[in-house]
């Protein structure tokens, strides 16, 4: 099956490259600073959003009952048509629309990948696919600005030919893989489907289990906001200091996801969890207490390391409780859909916050991490609800 899980990480890889090789050339891509319009161009990132959201559930719902090569082609071409949008128009009201696209096919692509990486594997050991798929998979993401950014200096355009030259091979790979057979045909429709789901998603047990991810995704999506305000405010750093930062963003998170899964495996995701709680809220705390850029760094990284622990000892968490054959597209999807909210709602609540409290903002997003820990202690061991389709 290693196949199939080098395939699901590199189309994860390039449609997490592609989104953040965009993300800062926006402006000059619809025709330099001054021509962009704020309003229009929060809108090209809502839409993303919107889209990616509401794609995952009922996208992953399709990866169950058709298999995920279908579904993963599909969301191959569409997210390659976005892509190239971005090399035809230079209006915002144009790249809401090829952003929108890009969300849906994003939004589809992330089930199917994690139902072909965990085919056939054993929920017992799948930490390590599932670390490994997700650390180097996504680390396109922190990626893709520097390429961006570097690449984009003289011609915008020139990193979005790069992101596409480096999906094709993808989709080529994808398109002419032999497939799987397709699942059995199932009983129920796709509104029971949609039902077992939300059922699951009411299980206290679901919510305990999935409480680390969301405090995660609500604390990790905001750096990437406070990092270049936090630098030039309190380290003195500037554009490469802060950069240096990212960097050490992306070592940390793709080199401690495969670790974090294979510890699963071995120890079991609760005691992975359990053991990285303290450092992933004590390298919070210790942001305030940081005298210069080396030792925030130090503290930074203690967070970083210890949360991209805690992420992949959650997703093995979720598919020994939760998982079952030809069922991990629509759980992944409803985790994704989770962890894509917290993507929102993060940078909004401690953007602000930030406003407020300035260089004491890691101590407040440790201490707003305390509910989520007590709740995962009180519920995430409770024997779920609903596990079989």
């Amino acid at each position: 099956m290693l196949p199939a899980v080098l395939l699901a990480t590199l189309a994860l890889f390039v449609v997490s490259l592609g989104y953040g090789v965009v993300v800062p050339l926006l402006p000059d891509l619809a025709g330099g600073r001054a021509a962009t319009d704020e309003a229009l161009l929060s809108a090209v990132y809502a839409s993303y959003a919107a889209t990616k959201i509401a794609t995952q559930v009922p996208g992953g719902v399709w990866v169950d009952r058709a298999g995920p090569e279908r579904p993963l082609r599909l969301a191959l071409v569409a997210y390659v048509v976005s892509l190239s949008g971005f090399l035809v128009g230079s209006d915002l009201v144009w790249f809401s629309v090829v952003r929108a696209v890009e969300g849906a096919a994003t939004g589809l692509i992330y089930p199917a990948a994690f139902a072909l990486a965990l085919r056939g594997a054993d929920p017992a050991h799948a930490g390590r696919r599932l670390g490994t798929m997700v650390g180097l998979g996504t680390a396109g993401m922190l990626v893709g600005p520097a390429l961006g950014g570097w690449l984009g200096v003289d011609d915008p355009r020139r990193p979005v030919w790069v992101a596409l030259a480096l999906t094709m091979p993808v989709l080529a790979w994808a398109l002419l893989r032999r497939p799987a057979p397709a699942p059995a045909p199932r009983a129920g429709t796709v509104g029971d489907e949609v039902r077992r789901l939300a059922h699951v998603a009411r299980d206290l047990a679901f919510v305990g289990v999935a409480l680390p991810i969301a405090f995660n995704k609500l604390t990790f999506s905001s750096f990437q906001g406070l990092l270049p305000l936090y630098g030039p405010d309190h380290l003195g750093v500037g554009a490469r200091g802060v950069t240096a930062l990212f960097v050490l963003t992306g070592v940390a998170f793709a080199g401690a996801q495969p670790v974090g899964g294979w510890l699963a495996d071995r120890m079991g995701p609760r005691r992975v969890i359990g053991a990285a709680t303290l450092p992933l809220l004590g390298g919070l705390a210790l942001q305030r207490a940081a005298d210069g850029p080396w030792a925030f760094a130090a503290a930074y990284g203690l967070y970083v390391a210890s949360a991209s622990l805690v992420f992949a000892a959650t997703l093995k968490h979720v598919t020994v409780a939760f998982g079952a054959k030809d069922t991990y597209g629509g759980l992944f999807g409803m985790v994704g859909t989770l962890t894509d909210l917290m993507t929102v709602i993060g940078p909004l609540l401690f953007l602000n916050l930030y406003a407020a409290v300035g260089e004491n903002i890691g101590p407040w997003m440790a201490a707003c991490g305390v509910p989520f820990v007590l709740g995962w202690a009180r519920w995430s061991g409770r024997r779920p609800r609903v596990h079989e389709p």
